[in-house]
C-alpha cells in the first residue's frame, strides 16, 4: 500500500460491549489502528503487517526524539540565561570587592597620616573627600569610621587646626602602629 493510495471506510458491526472493551485496552486511536493492521496482515501476509508495525515505531521514536531535542534546546537557553545572570553578579561582586579593597586602603592611609604624621583630618580635608567618594560615603561617616578605629586618637585631631589651638603632631611611634584591635581609648 503506498501512501497516494485512495483510502476507503471498512464498517463492521460487533456488539457494543466488545468494541468498548477494546477500546479501554488500547491507547487513543489504538482500535482502528489494530483494525487496519489486520486488514493488512490478511491482504499482505505477516511480513508488512510487521514492517508497518516498525515503521509506525520508528515514526513515533523520531517524533519523540524531535520533542526531547526541543526540550533539550529549551534547557540549554535556560541554563545559558542562568550562567549569564550568575557571570553578571560575579562581576558585581568582584568590582564591589575592588570597591571595598580601595576603601579599605584609603582608611589605611588616612590612619597613616593620622597616627604617625600627626595629620587632621576632618570632613572637609581632601584625602577625607576622596576616600568618601571610593567608598561611596558622607566624608562624615569616613571620619566616624576613623575615629571609631582609632580611639587612642584625641578628638581635635579631626577637626580643623585652623579653629582649635590644640597642636596635634601624630602619636609616639611605640603607640602609632598599633593593631586596631590593640588601641585603647584616650577616655
Amino acid at each position: 500500500m503506498s501512501d497516494d493510495e485512495e483510502t476507503v471506510r471498512v464498517v463492521a458491526n460487533v456488539p457494543k460491549s466488545v468494541k468498548e472493551a477494546a477500546k479501554e485496552k488500547l491507547e487513543y486511536g489504538g482500535l482502528s489502528r489494530e483494525i487496519e493492521e489486520t486488514l493488512q496482515r490478511i491482504a499482505f501476509g505477516e511480513e508488512l503487517n510487521q514492517r508497518s508495525r516498525l515503521e509506525r515505531q520508528k515514526s513515533d521514536l523520531k517524533e519523540t526524539l524531535r520533542e526531547k531535542r526541543e526540550r533539550r534546546r529549551e534547557l540549554d537557553a535556560e541554563i545559558e540565561n542562568i550562567e549569564q545572570r550568575v557571570a553578571g553578579i560575579n562581576e558585581k561582586m568582584s568590582n564591589l570587592t575592588t570597591r571595598e579593597d580601595k576603601y579599605e586602603a584609603k582608611l589605611e592611609a588616612l590612619e597613616q597620616r593620622l597616627r604617625v604624621e600627626g595629620s587632621r583630618l576632618d570632613p572637609k580635608h581632601p584625602a577625607i573627600q576622596e576616600a568618601a567618594g571610593t567608598g561611596g560615603v558622607d566624608p562624615a561617616d569616613v571620619v566616624a569610621t576613623l575615629k571609631e578605629r582609632n580611639p587612642d586618637v584625641p578628638s581635635y585631631a579631626f577637626q580643623d587646626a585652623l579653629r582649635d589651638r590644640e597642636t596635634w603632631d601624630g602619636l609616639p611611634e611605640s603607640v602609632a602602629v598599633l593593631p586596631v584591635d590593640d588601641r585603647e581609648s584616650l577616655e
